[in-house]
Parts: C-alpha cells; sequence; structure tokens
C-alpha cells in the first residue's frame, strides 16, 4: 500500500505505479560519519486501494 513501510521505514515514502523502468535518485549526501545507511523496498502489495493510485490520464 501507501505510507511508510512501518516497522522498518521512517518519514516519507516514494511509490511508483504502473509498467516502466523505476530509477530514484537522493541528492548528495555527506556520508563520512556514518555507521551505516538504509533503504526499506517493498515489491508488490496485498491492499491496492483508491488512495494509493492516481490514474494520471485523468489529470
Amino acid at each position: 500500500g501507501c505510507g511508510q513501510l512501518a516497522p522498518y521505514a521512517h518519514g516519507d515514502s516514494l511509490y511508483f505505479n504502473g509498467c516502466q523502468i523505476r530509477q530514484a535518485i537522493t541528492k548528495p549526501l555527506d556520508l563520512t560519519r556514518a555507521s551505516k545507511i538504509m533503504f526499506v523496498l517493498q515489491i508488490g502489495s496485498i491492499s491496492q486501494t483508491e488512495s494509493c493510485n492516481t490514474n494520471l490520464s485523468d489529470q
């Protein structure tokens, strides 16, 4: 579904819909003092609700 992938993810999430190539590029990150960086990825979802989907052809 949409929203956070709790309990693992915190903050905003990125949602793709449809059949295309996906790409996400972050802004530059200063990781010189970082001990780890984590991304949470979910492929597919059981709940496909109207609030999670936007038909761009209607806009």
